[in-house]
């Protein structure tokens, strides 16, 4: 299994699909792709409960890993969802090195978004160096996470703003919105989970989106992976370490609310400062609530 992954390029955390089955019903449905090959965290999220009684529809925000994978089957597959905008949360030399591939005759508007580079520990490679500390375990790598989702509400809040202001805008409100980076977890997982927290999901079902991610990319065969990419020695202390950073975690995310309500007061002050006025709130909801 390993060595057939690594025969495929990996960049930092960002590492090709251990599950490429295409049995499922979904597998090649025009507007209902299953896990694409390339990109095997790329998934819509579900018609989550929201506020009024409504739901997210379908197909209208999706969230994924880099691009830069997809085969031409992806991106056939990738045609028939209008995506609109992509908000890509990788920093340039994320980008430079691993640059997205898009269906040719579909060019959606693309926004980048350089986070801070206070955002290493989920940026590529910003956690090679910190694996040759012999002091560094699983729970400095856990603490380490849990200090860098701290720092998402400021060094993100321009991409939550994005993402508030391409679903609230007549042009742009009716075509869907896609958000990524790297990985496909950590600053995308941030930023999606302010986006529902706008339009009232429940706290508990944005949790369950987060943490599907474990599912799609599982922490241990990444952390095997990327061991065997980079030829690092494989010693307990790092395997475990490593495992940390390529997961996902009820806390780290909860990390980040907490942060939320310590510094703005509330979710809503928060996404009120990202340009969630009240003018903007109706629209929002219309826009991707059924």
């Amino acid at each position: 299994m390993v060595n057939r992954v690594i025969n495929s390029f990996i960049f930092g955390c960002d590492t090709s699909s251990m599950d490429t089955d295409t049995s499922s019903p979904l597998a090649g449905h025009p507007d209902r792709p299953d896990r694409l090959q390339g990109a095997p965290n790329f998934r819509a999220i579900g018609e989550l409960p929201a506020a009024g009684g409504r739901r997210l529809k379908r197909l209208r925000l999706f969230r994924s890993d880099a691009l830069h994978r997809l085969s031409d089957d992806d991106l056939a597959r990738l045609r028939g969802l209008r995506i609109g905008t992509v908000l890509d949360l990788r920093r340039n030399d994320e980008r430079e090195t691993a640059p997205n591939r898009w269906p040719r005759d579909m060019q959606p508007v693309t926004r980048v978004f350089d986070s801070a580079p206070e955002l290493q520990a989920v940026r590529a490679g910003g956690w090679h160096a910190s694996l040759e500390d012999p002091s560094f375990d699983a729970e400095r790598a856990r603490l380490w996470m849990i200090d860098t989702y701290a720092r998402m509400p400021a060094a993100l809040a321009p991409a939550v703003s994005a993402a508030i202001s391409h679903a609230s805008t007549p042009q742009t409100s009716d075509t869907p919105l896609l958000v990524h980076c790297t990985a496909g977890k950590d600053r995308t997982g941030f930023v999606c989970a302010m986006v529902l927290a706008a339009v009232g999901v429940p706290r508990e079902s944005i949790m369950t989106d987060y943490l599907e991610s474990r599912v799609r990319r599982p922490a241990a065969e990444m952390a095997e992976v990327l061991l065997a990419y980079h030829g690092i020695e494989r010693t307990p202390r790092k395997r475990s370490a490593l495992e940390v950073i390529t997961s996902v975690q009820d806390d780290f995310l909860m990390t980040a609310f907490k942060t939320v309500e310590r510094d703005y007061g509330s979710i809503e002050a928060y996404l009120h400062a990202c340009g969630l006025g009240d003018d903007k709130r109706d629209a929002l909801h219309d826009a991707l609530l059924a």
